[in-house]
């Protein structure tokens, strides 16, 4: 396997409970060649220092750095861990989220087999009170190679603890929008997709935590805060990318469908909805925005 160095980077807020087995998964990778970066986003516990003492008793040689910074959320600290790496390519690992041990070198060969991919990943496991149950897998057991997103129904393969990126392209598409605290993840992934192709093996070799107390699907996200509030960042993408425009369009009117119902009237919600050309979807999208009382109550009655 060609050498190849892989910066892998952790934004650290109030984990001291899962950062040790987290740095251990990725210390007992089958693939060495790597940096650790921590990014603390301004800890109020001592997970910094249990980090740092971690991975300078590790027993290995491992170049790691701890960056500290005041609070400013996860998109921040992955920036900041982003312009500090030396790698040419990224892995992102969420201080309560683990590897399997070959997850390293499972997207190093992919790298090398795929050498046009902007994006590698592989599925993954959620692990509740214990118990790991597989995530959803949209794609076939046996794949492995590059995703087919002329219809962008495989977007959501990726997850932000199994997923390396290349630096170059987070670099081209402006990192992480630190405007958004919901789908910032996904947001960074598409619109690497729509300029480079997307490579992705379906084997589970990361493992996802739904248990910890401070994950932000946990809390409820004012608009402001999710991805679909910008969706003007979306537009030249949606005038050249007809499959594209339909995927995006649909999430968010997902998405936006209860901020609508709880106000219809507000200016955020009205903005976003006017770019969506209603007609071009089923008339159950547009049902929904027309009366979305009743929709609401139909759907609660069923």
């Amino acid at each position: 396997m060609l050498p190849m160095m892989i910066s892998v980077v952790i934004p650290l807020f109030n984990k001291k409970q899962s950062i040790r087995s987290t740095l251990d998964s990725v210390l007992s990778q089958t693939y060495q060649d790597y940096e650790v970066i921590v990014v603390d986003d301004g800890s109020t516990d001592d997970g910094a220092e249990i980090a740092k003492e971690k991975l300078i008793h590790s027993g290995i040689d491992v170049v790691f750095s701890l960056i500290r910074k005041e609070n400013g959320g996860v998109c921040s600290a992955r920036n900041v861990g982003i312009r500090a790496a030396k790698g040419e390519w990224i892995a992102f690992l969420d201080a309560d989220d683990l590897w399997e041990p070959t997850f390293l070198e499972e997207m190093v060969r992919l790298i090398i087999d795929f050498p046009n991919a902007g994006i590698v990943g592989s599925s993954y496991s959620f692990l509740k009170k214990g118990e790991k149950e597989l995530a959803n897998k949209p794609l076939e057991d046996s794949f492995r190679g590059i995703v087919d997103n002329r219809t962008w129904d495989k977007a959501h393969i990726y997850c932000s603890s199994a997923v390396v990126c290349l630096k170059r392209a987070l670099e081209e598409i402006g990192l992480f929008d630190e405007r958004i605290a919901y789908g910032e993840d996904i947001d960074v992934w598409w619109r690497i997709m729509l300029r480079y192709p997307a490579a992705y093996v379906n084997k589970e070799l990361a493992v996802y935590r739904l248990d910890e107390d401070n994950r932000a699907m946990n809390r409820k996200i004012p608009l402001e805060k999710l991805y679909i509030n910008y969706f003007e960042k979306y537009s030249e993408a949606r005038k050249e990318n007809t499959a594209f425009r339909h995927f995006i369009d649909k999430e968010c009117m997902w998405w936006l469908f209860p901020y609508f119902a709880e106000n219809p009237k507000d200016a955020n919600v009205r903005r976003i909805l006017k770019q969506i050309n209603l007609k071009e979807y089923k008339w159950s999208f547009r049902f929904r925005f027309m009366f979305p009382h009743l929709y609401t109550l139909i759907k609660g009655v069923r």
